[in-house]
């Protein structure tokens, strides 16, 4: 069961994933998140790293959310996403096959020098790409950044990524990393 404060994250996230705003996170969003990737990489659309990276981010998504479609609507409301969540964070277990693979899988495709570190121009990358501005990425990577050197290690992201999904503390710095929470 989510706490309300996980459950305000979660609903937060949901937000961060429905691009148009419907109200349902859709196959469309999901394209339109991919084609800011392309974009923002320069991705010919079709050309293969493209292909590759739509292929790895539906199936997480799939993997992640889809399979809590309860009425095959291809839709994933409010609701189903809440649920997805609860079942994906209800123990390290289901945190580590079900949510720990996005960042996984997202972090060396952000990471463009290859330093196991992102800056924060390559965090900036990141807000693009889910349509959030860089002023809200600056916010988020400098209350991550707690050293101040400009980067944020591997392990650092990971660690914070993990905290805004199961941290119940509303003073953990990971509850940044979505952005300010609404």
């Amino acid at each position: 069961m989510l706490s309300a404060f996980q459950r305000q994250k979660i609903e937060h996230l949901f937000r961060f994933y429905d691009q148009d705003k419907s109200g349902f996170i859709e196959a469309k969003d999901i394209d339109t998140i991919a084609n800011r990737f392309a974009e923002e990489f320069r991705w010919r659309i079709g050309e293969e790293q493209d292909k590759k990276f739509r292929s790895l981010f539906r199936q997480v998504w799939r993997k992640l959310v889809l399979r809590f479609d309860e009425n095959a609507d291809e839709k994933v409301s409010p609701e189903e996403f809440l649920q997805a969540y609860t079942q994906n964070l209800s123990s390290e277990e289901a945190y580590q096959k079900n949510v720990f693979p996005f960042i996984e899988k997202l972090f060396p495709i952000l990471d463009g020098d290859k330093d196991n570190a992102w800056t924060q121009k390559e965090f900036r990358r990141f807000y693009r790409c889910f349509g959030q501005s860089n002023e809200e990425a600056d916010a988020a990577f400098e209350a991550m950044d707690l050293n101040g050197d400009g980067l944020l290690q591997q392990e650092e992201v990971f660690t914070h990524f993990r905290a805004f999904h199961l941290s119940e503390s509303a003073e953990d710095i990971g509850n940044h990393f979505f952005g300010k929470l609404s």
